[in-house]
């Protein structure tokens, strides 16, 4: 074998470790905010379902990220090295800061670093690096205004009329404890969907779908041991930092962003699960009144959102140029 497909596959296991870790609590954070599972439990339920949504759901933005910004002509497996290396150096760093960053914007980036000094401005597909671009505001968006709506349902349906009755209001809670795992490993699948891309997504469209089907399993095996081993540092911050969860609360933000997130992923789109969960999360909030909103976490996190594409873009090219002047 190679040695550059070697290193390769394990600068891809690295960033699967490193935003697998950095998403799960996309999708169990606010599970474990709201109290329906502990921790360990939720990041066992998250890695299950993160590998299914990996290995099954997981091609049409496997396509996207590896061929659809920079041609595939222009993809080595040295870009997928210095690609990757980027991404994974970048979410590394937000890991131990604990910010919930975005992996899509990261690996995303990354690529277009990399396609910017190796294929050149004319020859990268910028049309859809808009449509991606996009996505990644429209999708919060999308995340907040539908955490808004199906908790304000809620609250209008069934919440407002039980208030006054706490023994009623407990047992409502109790079911949503158990509605909110579904709705958690249901957002997991999507997820993992989008995280094996920003992983995989580069090399495997390099040494073709053979090899790459092997590439994609080791890809989701390390997904499962980034959430087993370091899971718990952003799943904390989504879960708890943002806004007080309660299991209808946790329910109604964790359905509204798995299902853009399951939409978008099914279309090839590599959105961000991160941004699109906090604006559902933070739309819940809202729907409670915007007091109960930590603003200053959304500031800091947004911040680091915005911070993430120029920093990629700048590592991703200084890698090449670097490793260029070496070799």
């Amino acid at each position: 074998m190679d040695w550059l497909l070697i290193i390769g596959v394990i600068t891809a296991m690295y960033m699967a470790f490193n935003i697998a870790a950095n998403d799960i609590g996309n999708s169990m954070g606010t599970v474990v905010g709201s109290g329906a599972l502990t921790m360990r439990k939720a990041l066992i339920v998250g890695a299950l379902f993160e590998f299914l949504g990996a290995m099954f759901l997981g091609s049409s933005v496997i396509k996207t990220v590896g061929s659809g910004i920079v041609p595939l002509e222009f993809m080595t497996g040295l870009g997928a090295f210095i690609i990757t290396m980027s991404a994974g150096i970048w979410i590394t760093i937000t890991l131990i800061k604990k910010i919930p960053i975005s992996g899509s914007d990261a690996i995303v980036s990354s690529v277009l670093g990399y396609g910017l000094v190796y294929a050149g401005v004319n020859h990268l597909n910028w049309g859809t690096i808009g449509f991606i671009m996009a996505s990644w505001v429209i999708s919060p968006l999308i995340g907040l205004a539908s955490g808004f709506l199906v908790y304000y349902l809620l609250k209008l349906g069934i919440l407002n009329r039980i208030k006054s009755n706490i023994g009623a209001k407990d047992r409502a809670e109790k079911v949503f404890s158990y509605l909110q795992i579904g709705s958690s490993s249901f957002a997991a699948l999507g997820v993992g969907a989008i995280d094996i891309a920003a992983a995989t997504a580069v090399l495997y469209v390099t040494v073709g779908a053979t090899i790459g089907f092997s590439i994609k399993f080791l890809g989701a095996i390390a997904l499962v041991f980034g959430i087993l081993i370091a899971g718990n540092r952003i799943t904390d911050t989504i879960g708890r930092r943002i806004t007080e969860l309660v299991p209808t609360r946790g329910f109604s933000a964790q359905i509204s962003a798995g299902s853009i997130t399951l939409l978008f992923a099914s279309i090839g789109m590599p959105i961000s699960p991160t941004q699109t969960l906090v604006g559902s999360v933070i739309g819940v909030g809202m729907a409670r009144g915007t007091s109960t909103v930590k603003l200053d976490v959304i500031k800091h996190i947004a911040t680091t959102w915005v911070i993430t594409i120029p920093a990629c873009i700048a590592i991703s090219a200084t890698l090449y140029f670097v490793i260029n002047a070496i070799f």
